[in-house]
């Protein structure tokens, strides 16, 4: 039996979708530090694998994007210790001007994230399936007018609505977080 397939209860579904919901903040991290493609995946998956075997160690509750991120700074420094000997490197002083970026960043996006969750579970129901039809792969307007019994133009008009619903939303709430 493979590691990763032994039942462990540190590993339920919550952690899970925590680390789903990370892999993108995560990968712009490595890859904004690491300057090789591939290199930079094999962190990402050296940071999830550690993530992984160390999931009891997270506390519930806790901001995990920063717990992960942090983990994901030190998997990078692990990747700069075994690259000391290539030739063309960041000096350590701009790998950490990058994360530190980063990081700023991030919470921004965590911030833009949280804003839309918010604004979004505001929808109607209607308008939570509109969009979620709209942004499915290969989705067209006239394919959603056709699903829901609506013209393409109505669709196009709920959508464009919702959109300006969304962003006055997510605006009016990041204001309220010092950020407009």
């Amino acid at each position: 039996m493979h590691p990763l397939d032994t039942p462990d209860p540190g590993h339920d579904d919550r952690f899970v979708a925590l680390l789903i919901g990370v892999q993108k903040q995560l990968a712009r991290y490595v890859r904004a530090l690491v300057p090789n493609g591939s290199d930079a995946e094999e962190v990402l998956q050296e940071t999830n694998l550690f993530l992984w075997h160390h999931a009891a160690e997270y506390e519930p509750g806790t901001n995990f994007a920063a717990w992960a991120s942090t983990i994901a700074h030190y998997q990078v420094l692990s990747y700069r210790k075994r690259q000391a000997r290539a030739r063309r490197r960041f000096s350590d002083v701009l790998v950490e001007e990058l994360a530190a970026t980063v990081v700023r960043n991030a919470d921004w996006q965590n911030d833009d994230l949280e804003a839309f969750q918010r604004c979004f579970a505001k929808l109607s129901e209607q308008d939570r399936v509109l969009v979620g039809l709209r942004y499915e792969p290969g989705a067209t307007v006239e394919n959603i007018a056709k699903t829901v019994g609506r013209s393409s133009a109505a669709v196009y008009k709920a959508l464009g609505r919702i959109r300006t619903w969304l962003l006055e939303c997510m605006r009016r709430g990041l204001s309220e977080k010092g950020r407009s």
